[in-house]
């Protein structure tokens, strides 16, 4: 197994970075000039843009409920330090998404989205994940909270953030060149995008520590990348079904897979 060889930077210099970059206010972003746009859309278009808000909106609330569990699982305090910020940015992007469909495109319920291709990786697995840990650090029972922290950071960093939100970033960017639309909602997904790049580079470093530490760690972690990559075709006909937006779903799932194996290359398992 050849490990990835990359720079990067350490938990507390993140952690410094996101204390100066990390600042920005979901309230300062006036959403609500955006309503216009909404309103010019066809239905289509807009359920399939209100599709991807929601499942945006729906991991945010997921992340920012459950990355409290690795948070006290870590022992080291400035990765402690990190996981604190991040946790404060997870909140303020469900803050963003909150207020975009309060403001710009009208109340909706984001659950109705959560397919099962989505609802599991997002919510319940996650959710699931977290309890284990919780379950490893009070019952004294913790030989496997290794494995446990490594399975979490995979799913969580390497697969919600690494592979599923990038593409979601790559949906956005299309969208926007396409249409010179939604310049209120490009706003945001750039300073979240900002700070998920700061979650990424923390997250596969941990991961790669860890199966360069524990080398039993890789097949399992190697296992959860794979199964959620064969779910990539499914979660793309969702998201262009219907394609209002004329966007290219060939497009995006190549940029899935590619994200895919580049979190694996830094991983170690390429």
């Amino acid at each position: 197994m050849a490990t990835a060889i990359r720079t990067t930077k350490s938990p507390r210099e993140l952690y410094s970075i996101a204390k100066r970059l990390g600042s920005w206010d979901p309230e300062s972003i006036p959403v609500a000039e955006d309503r216009a746009h909404w309103a010019a859309l066809n239905p289509d278009q807009r359920e399939q843009l209100t599709k991807v808000c929601a499942l945006f909106y729906e991991g945010e609330v997921s992340v920012s409920d459950t990355l409290a569990w690795f948070l006290l699982a870590v022992p080291e305090p400035d990765r402690r330090m990190f996981l604190a910020s991040q946790v404060y940015e997870e909140v303020k992007h469900a803050e963003f998404f909150e207020r975009y469909f309060e403001e710009a495109c009208g109340k909706v319920d984001t659950s109705a989205y959560l397919n099962p291709l989505y609802r599991g990786v997002l919510l319940d697995e996650l959710r699931q994940r977290g309890e284990s840990l919780g379950r490893a650090l009070t019952n004294g029972k913790n030989g496997d909270l290794g494995l446990q922290r490594a399975l979490f950071a995979t799913q969580y960093f390497g697969v919600i953030e690494g592979m599923m939100a990038l593409t979601g970033y790559d949906f956005f960017d299309d969208l926007l060149a396409k249409t010179n639309m939604f310049p209120r909602l490009l706003e945001g997904i750039r300073l979240i995008r900002a700070d998920e790049g700061r979650h990424i580079t923390h997250g596969m470093d941990y991961i790669r520590q860890m199966i360069t530490e524990h080398p039993e760690y890789a097949e399992p972690v190697r296992e959860l990348f794979m199964k959620e990559a064969a779910k990539i075709p499914g979660r793309t006909e969702f998201v262009f079904t219907p394609n209002g937006l004329g966007l290219d779903p060939q497009r995006l799932m190549a940029i899935s897979y590619q994200h895919h194996q580049q979190r694996m290359r830094e991983a170690g398992l390429a």
